[in-house]
Protein backbone atom coordinates (compact mmCIF):
# COMPACT_ATOMS: atom_id res chain seq x y z
CA UNK A 1 0.00 0.00 0.00
CA UNK A 2 1.48 3.67 -0.84
CA UNK A 3 1.61 6.26 1.54
CA UNK A 4 -1.00 8.22 0.18
CA UNK A 5 -3.62 5.37 0.07
CA UNK A 6 -2.51 4.74 3.63
CA UNK A 7 -2.99 8.06 4.69
CA UNK A 8 -6.59 7.88 2.91
CA UNK A 9 -7.34 5.07 5.40
CA UNK A 10 -6.00 6.89 8.66
CA UNK A 11 -7.65 10.37 7.96
CA UNK A 12 -10.98 8.25 7.44
CA UNK A 13 -11.11 6.60 10.64
CA UNK A 14 -9.49 9.33 12.86
CA UNK A 15 -12.53 11.35 10.93
CA UNK A 16 -15.01 8.73 11.88
CA UNK A 17 -13.80 7.85 15.50
CA UNK A 18 -13.85 11.75 16.50
CA UNK A 19 -16.89 12.84 14.96
CA UNK A 20 -19.25 13.91 17.85
CA UNK A 21 -16.02 13.84 20.14
CA UNK A 22 -14.87 16.11 22.84
CA UNK A 23 -11.18 15.18 21.58
CA UNK A 24 -9.01 12.28 21.57
CA UNK A 25 -9.46 11.09 24.99
CA UNK A 26 -12.87 10.30 24.45
CA UNK A 27 -12.74 9.00 21.01
CA UNK A 28 -10.82 5.96 21.63
CA UNK A 29 -13.27 4.78 25.06
CA UNK A 30 -14.51 1.86 25.03
CA UNK A 31 -12.35 1.54 21.34
CA UNK A 32 -9.12 1.11 21.37
CA UNK A 33 -8.43 -1.04 18.82
CA UNK A 34 -9.67 1.34 16.49
CA UNK A 35 -7.59 4.30 18.29
CA UNK A 36 -4.16 2.10 18.02
CA UNK A 37 -5.25 1.60 14.05
CA UNK A 38 -5.16 5.39 13.95
CA UNK A 39 -1.97 5.88 15.97
CA UNK A 40 0.17 3.16 13.92
CA UNK A 41 -0.35 4.73 10.66
CA UNK A 42 0.07 8.16 11.75
CA UNK A 43 3.73 6.73 12.78
CA UNK A 44 3.77 5.36 9.48
CA UNK A 45 3.17 8.37 8.61
CA UNK A 46 5.60 10.33 10.15
CA UNK A 47 3.03 12.68 11.80
CA UNK A 48 5.03 11.74 15.08
CA UNK A 49 2.87 14.38 17.34
CA UNK A 50 -0.43 13.40 16.04
CA UNK A 51 0.49 9.71 16.94
CA UNK A 52 1.31 10.67 19.70
CA UNK A 53 -1.80 12.40 21.12
CA UNK A 54 -3.16 9.12 20.51
CA UNK A 55 -0.76 7.09 21.92
CA UNK A 56 -0.92 9.10 25.35
CA UNK A 57 -4.26 8.65 25.34
CA UNK A 58 -4.25 4.46 24.18
CA UNK A 59 -2.08 4.48 27.22
CA UNK A 60 -5.12 6.19 30.01
CA UNK A 61 -7.59 3.73 27.98
CA UNK A 62 -6.48 0.34 27.43
CA UNK A 63 -6.03 -0.58 31.08
CA UNK A 64 -9.41 0.62 31.43
CA UNK A 65 -10.73 -1.85 28.83
CA UNK A 66 -8.86 -4.57 29.78
CA UNK A 67 -9.44 -4.09 33.73
CA UNK A 68 -13.28 -4.52 32.29
CA UNK A 69 -13.06 -7.14 30.69
CA UNK A 70 -11.11 -8.70 33.62
CA UNK A 71 -13.56 -8.05 36.27
CA UNK A 72 -16.41 -9.65 34.08
CA UNK A 73 -14.19 -12.54 33.28
CA UNK A 74 -12.18 -13.21 36.59
CA UNK A 75 -13.93 -10.91 39.87
CA UNK A 76 -15.89 -13.77 40.35
CA UNK A 77 -16.90 -17.34 40.39
CA UNK A 78 -17.49 -19.48 38.00
CA UNK A 79 -14.54 -17.67 36.47
CA UNK A 80 -14.14 -17.80 32.63
CA UNK A 81 -11.00 -20.10 30.93
CA UNK A 82 -7.55 -17.97 30.11
CA UNK A 83 -7.95 -18.29 27.07
CA UNK A 84 -8.93 -15.80 25.09
CA UNK A 85 -9.26 -13.30 28.09
CA UNK A 86 -7.82 -9.45 28.37
CA UNK A 87 -3.86 -10.32 28.29
CA UNK A 88 -3.52 -8.83 24.49
CA UNK A 89 -5.18 -5.53 25.74
CA UNK A 90 -3.11 -5.67 28.70
CA UNK A 91 0.10 -5.51 26.06
CA UNK A 92 -1.52 -3.34 23.88
CA UNK A 93 -1.24 -0.67 26.53
CA UNK A 94 1.86 -1.93 27.68
CA UNK A 95 3.19 -1.03 23.67
CA UNK A 96 1.15 2.55 23.66
CA UNK A 97 3.00 3.56 26.28
CA UNK A 98 6.50 2.50 25.37
CA UNK A 99 5.76 3.73 21.81
CA UNK A 100 4.54 7.28 23.02
CA UNK A 101 7.99 7.62 25.27
CA UNK A 102 6.04 8.08 28.45
CA UNK A 103 7.02 6.18 31.89
CA UNK A 104 5.66 2.26 31.28
CA UNK A 105 6.38 1.78 35.20
CA UNK A 106 2.28 2.36 36.25
CA UNK A 107 0.78 0.13 33.22
CA UNK A 108 3.52 -2.28 33.73
CA UNK A 109 2.32 -2.27 37.35
CA UNK A 110 -1.34 -3.12 36.62
CA UNK A 111 -0.42 -5.56 33.87
CA UNK A 112 1.92 -7.63 36.44
CA UNK A 113 -0.60 -7.52 39.06
CA UNK A 114 -3.73 -8.76 37.16
CA UNK A 115 -1.28 -11.09 35.23
CA UNK A 116 0.09 -12.91 38.73
CA UNK A 117 -2.84 -13.11 40.58
CA UNK A 118 -3.21 -16.31 42.28
CA UNK A 119 -5.65 -17.74 40.96
CA UNK A 120 -5.04 -17.31 36.93
CA UNK A 121 -2.25 -20.41 36.84
CA UNK A 122 -5.32 -22.40 37.47
CA UNK A 123 -7.80 -21.41 35.41
CA UNK A 124 -9.03 -23.64 32.08
CA UNK A 125 -7.03 -23.36 29.21
CA UNK A 126 -4.36 -21.68 30.89
CA UNK A 127 -1.50 -23.70 28.99
CA UNK A 128 -2.78 -22.03 25.52
CA UNK A 129 -2.75 -18.64 27.09
CA UNK A 130 0.69 -17.93 25.59
CA UNK A 131 -0.18 -13.84 25.88
CA UNK A 132 -0.29 -14.10 29.87
CA UNK A 133 3.52 -15.43 30.33
CA UNK A 134 4.30 -13.08 27.31
CA UNK A 135 2.71 -10.06 29.78
CA UNK A 136 4.34 -11.27 32.49
CA UNK A 137 7.96 -11.43 31.10
CA UNK A 138 7.30 -7.92 29.77
CA UNK A 139 5.92 -6.28 32.57
CA UNK A 140 8.39 -7.69 35.05
CA UNK A 141 11.44 -6.56 32.69
CA UNK A 142 10.07 -2.86 32.34
CA UNK A 143 9.89 -3.12 36.01
CA UNK A 144 12.86 -4.81 36.71
CA UNK A 145 11.62 -7.18 39.99
CA UNK A 146 13.94 -9.79 39.89
CA UNK A 147 10.68 -12.36 37.99
CA UNK A 148 11.58 -12.23 34.38
CA UNK A 149 14.11 -15.34 33.87
CA UNK A 150 11.24 -17.25 35.75
CA UNK A 151 8.28 -15.93 32.98
CA UNK A 152 10.65 -15.85 30.35
CA UNK A 153 11.34 -19.71 30.90
CA UNK A 154 7.25 -20.34 31.32
CA UNK A 155 6.61 -18.73 28.36
CA UNK A 156 9.27 -21.03 26.22
CA UNK A 157 8.16 -24.20 27.44
CA UNK A 158 4.29 -23.41 27.16
CA UNK A 159 5.24 -22.24 23.72
CA UNK A 160 7.52 -25.75 22.93
CA UNK A 161 5.13 -27.77 24.77
CA UNK A 162 1.35 -26.14 23.41
CA UNK A 163 2.27 -23.99 20.84
CA UNK A 164 1.45 -24.12 17.27
CA UNK A 165 3.29 -22.61 14.65
CA UNK A 166 2.40 -19.17 15.06
CA UNK A 167 2.54 -18.79 18.62
CA UNK A 168 6.28 -20.60 18.10
CA UNK A 169 7.29 -17.83 16.09
CA UNK A 170 5.92 -14.78 17.43
CA UNK A 171 6.81 -15.60 20.99
CA UNK A 172 10.17 -17.28 20.71
CA UNK A 173 11.01 -14.45 19.48
CA UNK A 174 9.86 -11.89 21.81
CA UNK A 175 12.23 -14.16 24.47
CA UNK A 176 14.82 -14.05 21.93
CA UNK A 177 14.55 -10.03 22.11
CA UNK A 178 13.76 -9.77 25.96
CA UNK A 179 17.10 -11.94 27.25
CA UNK A 180 19.70 -10.26 24.79
CA UNK A 181 18.04 -6.37 26.67
CA UNK A 182 19.06 -8.56 29.42
CA UNK A 183 22.06 -9.49 29.01
CA UNK A 184 22.97 -5.90 26.88
CA UNK A 185 23.33 -8.02 23.52
CA UNK A 186 22.33 -5.95 20.96
CA UNK A 187 23.27 -8.01 18.35
CA UNK A 188 21.11 -10.35 19.38
CA UNK A 189 17.96 -8.27 20.30
CA UNK A 190 18.25 -6.84 16.63
CA UNK A 191 18.06 -10.64 15.27
CA UNK A 192 14.63 -10.84 17.72
CA UNK A 193 13.65 -7.85 16.58
CA UNK A 194 14.19 -9.42 12.80
CA UNK A 195 12.38 -12.62 13.67
CA UNK A 196 9.47 -10.47 14.66
CA UNK A 197 9.05 -8.62 11.32
CA UNK A 198 9.38 -12.20 9.61
CA UNK A 199 6.51 -13.35 11.88
CA UNK A 200 4.86 -10.13 10.85
CA UNK A 201 4.95 -10.85 7.00
CA UNK A 202 4.02 -14.90 7.37
CA UNK A 203 1.32 -14.50 9.88
CA UNK A 204 0.08 -11.04 10.12
CA UNK A 205 0.42 -8.75 7.02
CA UNK A 206 -0.75 -11.78 4.93
CA UNK A 207 -3.86 -12.67 6.79
CA UNK A 208 -7.40 -12.67 5.34
CA UNK A 209 -8.45 -10.50 7.82
CA UNK A 210 -5.74 -7.69 8.39
CA UNK A 211 -6.19 -4.08 7.48
CA UNK A 212 -4.09 -1.64 5.80
CA UNK A 213 -2.67 -0.56 8.84
CA UNK A 214 -1.76 -4.45 10.34
CA UNK A 215 -0.30 -4.71 6.97
CA UNK A 216 1.88 -1.60 6.91
CA UNK A 217 3.12 -2.06 10.34
CA UNK A 218 5.05 -4.60 12.45
CA UNK A 219 3.56 -4.04 15.60
CA UNK A 220 5.31 -6.42 17.76
CA UNK A 221 8.93 -5.38 15.63
CA UNK A 222 8.36 -1.84 16.15
CA UNK A 223 7.71 -1.91 19.60
CA UNK A 224 10.62 -3.97 21.04
CA UNK A 225 12.88 -1.55 18.34
CA UNK A 226 11.67 1.09 20.93
CA UNK A 227 12.05 -0.68 23.70
CA UNK A 228 15.50 -1.65 23.02
CA UNK A 229 17.06 2.20 21.98
CA UNK A 230 14.81 2.81 25.28
CA UNK A 231 17.32 0.40 26.84
CA UNK A 232 19.90 1.82 25.50
CA UNK A 233 20.42 -0.02 22.23
CA UNK A 234 21.69 1.95 19.30
CA UNK A 235 19.81 -0.25 17.25
CA UNK A 236 18.47 0.80 13.82
CA UNK A 237 16.45 -1.48 11.55
CA UNK A 238 15.28 0.32 8.13
CA UNK A 239 12.61 -2.30 6.87
CA UNK A 240 9.22 -0.92 5.40
CA UNK A 241 6.80 -2.31 8.33
CA UNK A 242 9.19 -0.51 11.10
CA UNK A 243 8.18 3.24 10.69
CA UNK A 244 11.15 5.51 10.00
CA UNK A 245 10.50 7.61 13.08
CA UNK A 246 11.69 4.68 15.06
CA UNK A 247 15.35 5.11 14.39
CA UNK A 248 15.29 8.98 14.88
CA UNK A 249 17.31 9.73 17.75
CA UNK A 250 15.22 13.43 17.76
CA UNK A 251 11.81 11.06 17.90
CA UNK A 252 13.14 7.85 19.88
CA UNK A 253 16.65 8.63 21.61
CA UNK A 254 18.92 5.89 22.49
CA UNK A 255 18.56 5.51 26.47
CA UNK A 256 15.99 7.56 27.07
Amino acid sequence: MTKSNLQSVVEAEQAELLEGKDGIQKAVITRPHRGQTVALGLLALDEVDAANDWLEALTEEWPIYANSKWDSKYESEPRNPASPGPWGDYLDGLFAALLARQSAEDIASTVYERTTEPFIDRLEKREFAHRIDLARSLSSFVLENGTVETHLQALEQNVAKHGNDWDQARYDAYAQVIRALLADHSSEAEAGIRELLKFHRDHVASARDADAVQRAVALDATVMLALARREGMAITIDHDAIPEVLNDDTHYPVGE
